[in-house]
Formats: structure tokens, sequence, C-alpha cells
């Protein structure tokens, strides 16, 4: 029994997901919709791209308001993924920014969005969203979001930069080097740059 329910849930889900592309997008699309079981809503014979969604909750975290927003934290978190030419996935979402609905037709794809199934919490991103207070680009509100962004810790930085941990630019002149090297010739082409002398120093700020 609890595996026919389940079935039914997950047929339930695929149906919503449907219904809402074809409001959006009506067939036939150019582009694919790969769903988290396997299947496929129809396109093209050959879609530039195709979008892939990793679970039944991943369309309504997408489309939360706002949507902008909650497109790349999907993104980032996993729930959805492109194959193909992500580039045209702009000009996609470029077209939706650009339509003007009718009133009607706001409140049919809000219903939609709504009925669609409910993303797990266990799979949002392990970070929560900024919560800043007070008034924009004060002081303290810019202080705080910096903070939020960039003090995270050395563990989280050591996988992406130099040895050194600098944030700026590396230089690469024969296109051979890694990033460590590049990263001291960047160093020593801005000191001769500035032909700095014995005793004076080079502050690099990214």
């Amino acid at each position: 029994m609890a595996h026919i329910l389940s079935l039914t849930k997950n047929d339930l889900a695929r149906k919503r997901v449907g219904e809402l592309f074809d409001q959006l997008y009506p067939p036939p699309r150019a582009f694919g919709v790969r769903l988290w079981d396997g299947s496929e809503l129809p396109a093209v014979a050959r879609p530039a791209f195709s979008l892939i969604l990793n679970h039944p909750g991943a369309l309504r975290r997408m489309f939360s308001i706002p949507v902008e927003l909650s497109l790349g934290e999907a993104f980032i978190s996993g729930d959805f993924d492109i194959a193909g030419d992500i580039f045209s996935v702009f000009f996609l979402m470029d077209g939706i920014a650009n339509r003007t609905f009718p009133i009607g037709e706001v409140l049919s794809l809000a219903r939609t969005v709504l009925a669609l199934p409910k993303p797990d919490q266990g799979r949002s991103a392990k970070r929560d969203p900024a919560h800043l207070s007070g008034a924009r680009h004060s002081r303290e509100r810019d202080r705080a979001a910096i903070q939020y962004h960039y003090d995270v810790g050395d563990d989280f930085y050591s996988l992406w930069l130099d040895k050194h941990m600098q944030y700026s630019c590396a230089y690469f002149p024969t296109s051979t080097e890694d990033l460590d090297t590049a990263q001291e010739c960047k160093l020593e082409h801005i000191c001769r740059k500035l032909r700095l002398k014995p005793g004076e120093r080079l502050l690099d700020i990214g």
C-alpha cells in the first residue's frame, strides 16, 4: 500500500511540474526537462540544453519570490542542473522577465506554483541567508553584509586560493604556471612596476 501511495505522489508531482512548464513554455519547447525519476517532458528533437530537476520540490524553490535570487540559490544548492548550452538558459529567463502576463494568467501561474511539491527542508543550503537590518548602505548594515560574505574561515578560501591566500588576480605570463607560481609572478610584476626600494612594502587588496 505504501508503495502505491508513493507512486501516486510522484505521478502527481510530475503532473504539477508539467502543468507549470506548459503554461510558461508551451510545447514544442526548444529545451528539455529531465525530472528526478529519469522521465522527461517533451521537447524538440535536439534541444539546446536540458533542465535537470534533482528532486520534486526543486521547481517550487526555483520560482519562489524573488525569483532572480531563488534561481541562483537553487542552482548553488544543487536543486537543479543544466546539461548542454548553459548560455541559452539566460535568454530563456530573459524571455520570461520581459513578458507581460494578464492578471488572470498571473493568478493561474501562482496557483500552479503553490500546487508544486514543497522542497524538502533537509535539502536546503547549509548556510542560512543573511539577515540584515538598518538603513540600506548604512555603515552598520554594510559591515554586517561584508562579514557574512567574507568571514567564512580559511578552510573555505584554501580550497581555491594560493598558499598565501591572495584574493586578487594572478599573473600567468606563459599560461603554464600553477596558481602558486602565478601569484608570485603577480607580486614580482607589481613590485617591479612600482620600483619598490628595500624597506618599502606592497599592500595587495583583493
